[in-house]
């Protein structure tokens, strides 16, 4: 698996031809039928999240003429996709979230990448589906991650959660203004975002298509919402077990390193890669440095700030 570091423009579409090949197939595993045309897609981009347009436009400019690309770019009504995950706020000193990334390093694009997309924001996000994010922090001081929410609802009409959290982080500033604007874009799938301001303020957002957005002021989310709803899934991914070690590691109030250290044993560190459950990093993410950490075991930490970003990469085994 390897991890790559990259500013936006002609690095960003390298980065785009290595991927896209393989998110091809499955955006078309369902048939072209199944996706939004360009119009509609970029249509409901300007009616929810107007300020990506410009984005998405130039996304499209970058990538050439390849219609099918342009519409997998929208992020809007893409077959959909199952993560693990969990998700902490430390304890103590300055705000920081803790987060495990799981899930197989085939679908996986591996870049990290540091942009000024609006005119809002520096951002740096842990990349997915070119736009959007699985994590990040930007320069006002806010800092978000996803998990996958633990049942399966699904709705034609809604973005892929990774670009609502892109989008939160180009345009927004503080916690509560990242979860009233989560709670009203329509999703296509049933995911939690985290999100914590450098004030220290923090929340989930459950977001699913069938149900209204709730936000809860909790510190901590793996794989479920407020209930456990997919037996034979949260068994196999031990949702629950991870939440209950997340609120025991709380509860005793570790310093920092050894509240990092527990992402990196059982039940919080998963190993399935071959199941698609196989954490692939973790990030440690401070919003009022407007740093990320990303860190595995055994290996050295790799740090990239708003302040201090430098290209590079990094090889991590799975096996």
């Amino acid at each position: 698996m390897q991890f790559r570091n990259r500013p936006w423009g002609d690095k960003w579409r390298e980065r785009f031809a290595v991927s896209w090949p393989r998110y091809r197939d499955w955006y078309l595993s369902e048939g072209l039928e199944r996706r939004p045309t360009i119009d509609e897609a970029r249509g409901k981009l300007a009616a929810h999240m107007p300020e990506l347009v410009p984005v998405f436009d130039r996304a499209c400019s970058l990538v050439g003429s390849d219609e099918i690309a342009h519409r997998a770019l929208s992020l809007y009504r893409t077959p959909p996709v199952i993560s693990g995950c969990s998700v902490a706020v430390a304890l103590g000193g300055i705000p920081v979230l803790v987060r495990n990334y799981d899930f197989t390093p085939d679908f996986f694009e591996g870049t990290v990448l540091r942009s000024r997309w609006t005119e809002h924001h520096d951002v740096i996000v842990t990349s997915e589906a070119w736009l959007g994010s699985l994590d990040g922090v930007n320069s006002a001081g806010l800092a978000v991650a996803l998990t996958f929410g633990g049942r399966i609802a699904y709705s034609p009409e809604g973005f892929q959660v990774p670009l609502l959290l892109r989008y939160v982080l180009e345009c927004r500033s503080t916690t509560t203004e990242a979860s009233e604007t989560l709670s009203r874009i329509p999703v296509q799938a049933v995911q939690n975002v985290v999100i914590l301001d450098k004030t220290g303020d923090y929340a989930v957002v459950y977001l699913a298509p069938d149900r209204e957005a709730v936000t809860r002021r909790s510190p901590i989310a793996t794989n479920h919402q407020l209930a456990l709803e997919w037996p034979e899934r949260n068994r196999w991914s031990e949702t629950a077990e991870r939440a209950e070690c997340l609120s025991a590691l709380r509860a005793k109030s570790p310093d920092l390193d050894r509240f990092i250290g527990a992402f990196h044993s059982a039940p919080l560190y998963r190993t399935d890669y071959r199941g698609g459950l196989g954490t692939l990093y973790t990030a440690v993410i401070s919003p009022a440095e407007g740093s990320v950490e990303y860190r595995w075991p055994g290996q050295s930490t790799w740090r990239q700030s708003l302040a201090d970003f430098s290209e590079g990469e990094r090889y991590v085994a799975t096996a």
